[in-house]
């Protein structure tokens, strides 16, 4: 087991693949762990060094008291990359993920190299749906929460015909710690990373579902918009495109990374 350590905050990350192969960075969702990358790792890592960790409140991580900000989720993935000894990388980070490796590819460019944002947003307001999913869970924990978020997760037609799949992703979402969960909701509410994406100058391919009741096609083609470098792909499915649509979705990455 390996952890790295940002001011205090333990983070467990793994790291799998040819030690020599080029290196890669998967950041997952709130409400999972790393984990949720299993559909896509055996094929990722033929070819890449592969990087997955837990964020602060979710998994084997610790879970620090809420509320968190992005560039503190930022500094605990730079020091995950720096634990594993990764000074440069390509970075596939899906939701908060995604929103992260925006925020590390605009504040420290040399870091990321080739970028894939899935199922994110930049700005994500109004707070007040933020306070009110922060309040339930302090009112009724994180249990309650779990099939509801499954119903905006997944389409309907994949909950009925892919239970087992749903079911290891609602495994991870009710591990997550109330602080972990609560942190980072609010790092959500408070981040508007609308215009600081202008400045990212990796090349960023932004993945997201058709259905997705999260994070819209909309949201995504904004991102495209203000991204120097970057294209649009949408697959058919709602806000765990990596798992809904696991074989278009690792295609789509095997490709854009070269």
């Amino acid at each position: 087991m390996a952890f790295a350590d940002n001011n205090g905050v333990r983070l467990f990350y793994t790291v799998d693949g040819p030690a020599d192969a080029p290196a890669l960075v998967l950041s997952n969702s709130m409400g999972t762990t790393h984990g949720m990358w299993q559909p896509q790792l055996a094929a990722l890592t033929e070819r890449f060094r592969v990087v997955r960790y837990d964020r602060r409140g979710h998994g084997q991580s610790n879970s620090p008291a809420a509320p968190y900000t992005i560039d503190e989720l930022a500094g605990d993935s730079i020091a995950v990359m720096d634990a594993a000894g990764v000074e440069s990388a390509h970075w596939v980070g899906l939701s908060i993920g995604g929103m992260v490796g925006l925020r590390i590819a605009s504040t420290a460019p040399e870091r990321i190299q080739r970028l894939v944002v899935a199922s994110a947003g930049v700005f994500m307001g109004p707070p007040e749906v933020w306070n009110g999913r922060i309040k339930t869970a302090q009112n009724r924990g994180i249990e309650p929460l779990a099939n509801p978020t499954m119903g905006m997760w997944f389409t309907k037609e994949f909950l009925t015909a892919n239970a087992g799949a749903v079911d290891a992703i609602r495994a991870q979402f009710v591990q997550t710690t109330l602080d972990g969960f609560i942190g980072c909701s609010s790092a959500m509410r408070d981040m508007d990373q609308r215009e600081s994406i202008r400045a990212v100058t990796s090349p960023t391919l932004v993945i997201v579902g058709s259905n997705d009741q999260n994070t819209s096609p909309n949201e995504a083609a904004l991102i495209v918009g203000r991204v120097p470098n970057s294209s649009g792909l949408i697959l058919r499915g709602s806000h765990i495109i990596n798992v809904e649509q696991a074989e278009a979705f690792t295609g789509a990455v095997l490709e854009f990374l070269g």
